[in-house]
């Protein structure tokens, strides 16, 4: 009778799984280099003034139609998609610094300082989702209220256009302003995760004796 095979011991995964650590290797180098030289010294920064402008424009138009008609709602929409993929990025470099359990000395502090970074740069992720969600909501909601109010039965046509109207008007201010809320948000949440890593990047390792050396 043949003996039950033995899985490998945890401990040992670079040994039982060489092709995996190989490939990871291979990817955690590729992810930092990209991360340090395009995004961190260099996208990072582009983003945050093009947040900053987008205030700056947003808060000079007086409706929601003037930033439509002008290219700027569609210039915050293209911010938002690609601030959310480099936010992504820097959330998956962030996790190549995660010290292992067997490091001690400051792998505590490491942690504890990479599990801030993380939720600053969660939350840009999340600004960049909810950014364009409602905007896309709000404009399901435009088509679907001027067809209801529009063309339901009851009451004349300029009743009913009566009532489009108004809900319009209010429609467009809240566009406005979620706009607005937006560009506001989305500057805010650059500027913190850039004095972030700016500030706490140090603490960060890999292992007991190497530091992140970024600044």
């Amino acid at each position: 009778m043949s003996p039950e095979p033995t899985s490998p011991k945890l401990g040992s995964m670079n040994e039982t799984c060489p092709g995996l650590a190989k490939h990871l290797q291979a990817e955690e180098r590729a992810l930092r280099a990209d991360t340090f030289s395009n995004v961190l010294n260099g996208e990072l920064i582009e983003r945050s003034k093009e947040a900053k402008r987008l205030v700056e424009e947003v808060h000079k138009v007086h409706t929601h139609e003037d930033a439509v008609s002008n290219g700027l709602v569609k210039e915050v929409l293209a911010a938002l998609h690609g601030t959310h993929r480099m936010s992504v990025q820097l959330t998956t470099w962030l996790g190549t610094f995660t010290p292992p359990l067997s490091v001690g000395g400051n792998a505590g502090v490491s942690a504890e300082v990479q599990d801030g970074i993380y939720s600053n740069m969660q939350q840009l992720v999340q600004t960049c989702s909810d950014g364009l969600h409602r905007m896309l909501a709000f404009e399901k909601e435009r088509a679907m209220m001027r067809l209801k109010c529009l063309e339901e039965k009851g009451g004349s046509e300029e009743a009913r256009e009566s009532v489009w109207r108004r809900y319009e008007s209010a429609l467009e201010e809240n566009q406005l302003h979620e706009l607005r809320k937006t560009c506001l948000t989305l500057n805010a949440d650059l500027l913190c995760v850039a004095h972030t890593l700016k500030n706490n990047g140090e603490h960060l390792t890999t292992h007991s004796n190497q530091n992140l050396t970024m600044f």
